[in-house]
């Protein structure tokens, strides 16, 4: 089943890399502004929000390959309609939205891959099939690159989504497995799994909302900051994908090491400092592009540690409703980031040092956030174990009661003596859980 996925993967993730490589600059190439192609950013994560939510709860009931069938195609029509009429800005808009609704390429995977992994085995399969995204992120720009100036853009986003369509074939033989309504009923959650629950749909929507500037305008960052052509901004974007998919096959081992709360707060903690530095940074086109490089890979190295470590504690039947609602909340908040992205372009330039600023900010939120969770994660685990051993010795004491000794005797004449005498026997007397008989 695994591999089967990672095909789903391979093909649907180039087709991701082509695209998102040339859309906007597709967009720039017809003249059109940053702050529309910031607004129509904002309408494709909104449909992404809508489209996760619902999607990811559909595929609990019909199952996963029923839903991908459903709007791989879907998706694949509006990805060529959003090609068509680019001047016309409400149809840019529409578009985008429907776009990105019917976009479950990246939520489908990643519950299949967990849900069918074992504990041992999740984060390394999670890690692999990351590692896949990023490879065909690699492959995709450096091809898109190539192909744009060889071909065109246009032709070369048209040929990613005939590539979209085409993935669906490995799907096929998806089993298909959905969630049995006994399954489907809801558990409750213990305070430790709230407490679970709340960070990650929190640091999930801040980390999402940080980096939606650099996901959704990396491309446009490097074309209006240092006018780098189509073939050297797709060399940045895949170098970015291929250091993070060297990295990612052996993050496990930090978590292995440092465990994944400190792992955790120390990526976040650098990319923080990172962020803030980059009006610095900005002075050298170079010196950017290694923090840029950098950024990507600290970011998203720690994405399947996140999720992993989160999901863990939260119980399986409902892995995909709780997916799907981070899902929801990570594309609002990268709605949000384009809609900032947006504001910060309406004089016809884009303040980047705002931007950089803002984006620092969230990050540090993260960060923050991150270290209170695991700070009120360690005392309620405290807790637990105090309240289990308070329990256990209830039970012993309780069970002690039980099987206390108790003494039953009765009276009767001795036969051998003609004087009256008491003879004591003991009945049901117990030592322990066991009987005692007093007569051996």
């Amino acid at each position: 089943m695994i591999w089967l996925v990672n095909t789903y993967t391979f093909l649907v993730g180039l087709s991701r890399a082509f695209y998102t490589a040339l859309f906007n600059l597709y967009l720039k190439e017809n003249q059109i502004t940053n702050q529309v192609i910031g607004t129509a950013t904002s309408y494709y994560s909104w449909g992404l929000a809508f489209g996760g939510l619902l999607f990811a709860s559909l595929s609990d009931r019909i199952g996963r390959k029923k839903t991908i069938l459903l709007t791989m195609p879907i998706y694949t029509l509006f990805g060529l309609l959003r090609l068509l009429n680019v001047g016309v800005v409400g149809w840019l808009y529409a578009v985008s939205f429907l776009f990105g609704f019917f976009d479950t390429s990246v939520i489908m995977p990643t519950i299949t891959v967990i849900e069918h992994s074992d504990e041992k085995k999740r984060l390394r399969n999670s890690n692999i099939n990351f590692a896949i995204v990023l490879l065909t992120g690699v492959i995709g720009y450096f091809g898109a690159g190539v192909l744009g100036k060889s071909l065109g853009i246009f032709p070369t986003l048209v040929l990613s989504m005939i590539l979209a369509f085409v993935s669906i074939v490995p799907v096929f033989a998806f089993p298909n497995v959905k969630v049995s309504k006994k399954r489907r009923k809801k558990q409750s959650l213990i305070l430790t799994q709230r407490t679970m629950l709340v960070y990650y749909l929190l640091s999930g929507a801040l980390v999402s909302l940080a980096a939606g500037v650099f996901i959704n305008f990396g491309n446009v960052i490097f074309y209006d900051l240092f006018k780098f052509s189509t073939l050297a901004i797709t060399t940045v974007l895949a170098v970015s994908q291929l250091s993070t998919a060297a990295t990612s096959l052996f993050s496990h081992k930090l978590t292995l090491k440092y465990g994944y709360k400190l792992t955790l707060f120390l990526i976040y903690l650098g990319v923080t400092l990172l962020i803030f530095m980059m009006p610095v940074f900005m002075l050298n086109p170079f010196v950017f592009s290694m923090a840029y490089v950098l950024r990507y890979v600290l970011i998203n190295i720690s994405t399947p540690m996140y999720m992993v470590f989160c999901l863990s504690y939260l119980p399986k039947a409902s892995l995909a409703t709780y997916s799907g609602l981070s899902y929801f909340l990570n594309n609002v908040m990268r709605a949000s980031s384009a809609q900032l992205f947006a504001s910060l372009s309406k004089s016809g330039v884009t303040d980047y040092d705002k931007l950089f600023f803002v984006s620092g900010f969230f990050y540090l939120a993260n960060t923050l956030i991150t270290l209170l969770a695991f700070y009120l994660m360690y005392k309620l685990s405290e807790k637990e174990t105090t309240s289990s051993k308070e329990l256990k010795k209830e039970e012993h004491v309780k069970e002690g009661r039980t099987y206390q000794r108790r003494y039953y005797f009765t009276y009767r004449r001795s036969k051998k003596a003609k004087s009256t005498k008491i003879s004591v026997h003991f009945h049901n007397t117990r030592l322990s859980r066991g009987r005692f008989n007093s007569g051996k």
